[in-house]
């Protein structure tokens, strides 16, 4: 209630012009981006515009630019403001009719009524509407989520649900370079041989001999 009244206020003190202020500031900031756009007519209301490295095509007739960013804010972007000093246009003409000043205050323009004391209120003969019954469960509430099937209880790692391993060989879809079709039966690990007890007891004879 308050708000409605000081925005009602600050239009008609504060405010001047044809568009919203803050809608006017971003306008002038892209004026300033348009310094470095060229512009080429192409006839009846359509330009290309050069801007840096990128070209740009621009129908004054319909308010579209390549860009995409007049269609999207309703605000003339950097590209239509180059174009509208060919044609000796005010930028603050272009801009969407949802910016205007005659478009806020027709948004503010409706008051919002005080309610009286509830003492003074009228009653009605209708059902008494009472508040849902709370009932209080058993045991501590508990803080955490309700986790799926598929997630891990605790922990850091993540669960490695619905991903699709692939092969480091033939990079093929469900499975591994150990069962690889490409390259044949895997190769199973030949166990280590273990030296002969007769081998041990002869290094070890070799040794006592050099020491004495």
């Amino acid at each position: 209630m308050t708000r409605v009244y000081m925005k009602q206020k600050e239009v008609e003190e504060k405010w001047s012009g044809n568009i919203c202020p803050k809608i006017k500031q971003k306008l002038e900031k892209t004026a300033e981006l348009a310094n470095t756009c060229y512009t080429l007519p192409a006839g009846k209301g359509i330009f290309q515009v050069t801007d840096r490295d990128h070209q740009f095509i621009v129908d004054i007739n319909v308010k579209c630019c390549d860009c995409r960013r007049w269609q999207l804010t309703g605000i003339p972007c950097s590209h239509a403001i180059s174009c509208f000093r060919n044609e000796r246009i005010q930028p603050e003409d272009m801009v969407s009719p949802c910016y205007s000043l005659e478009s806020f205050r027709a948004a503010y323009k409706y008051n919002i009524v005080p309610s009286r004391d509830q003492s003074k209120w009228e009653k009605m003969n209708g059902v008494n509407v009472q508040p849902p019954k709370y009932e209080k469960k058993v045991g501590r509430p508990k803080k955490t989520r309700r986790k799926q099937s598929i997630e891990l209880e605790g922990g850091t790692k993540l669960s490695k649900h619905g991903v699709v391993i692939h092969c480091s060989y033939c990079d093929g879809a469900g499975h591994n370079r150990n069962n690889c079709e490409l390259l044949g039966t895997t190769k199973k690990m030949r166990p280590k041989r273990k030296r002969s007890v007769q081998v041990m007891q002869d290094d070890k004879d070799v040794y006592m001999n050099e020491k004495n």
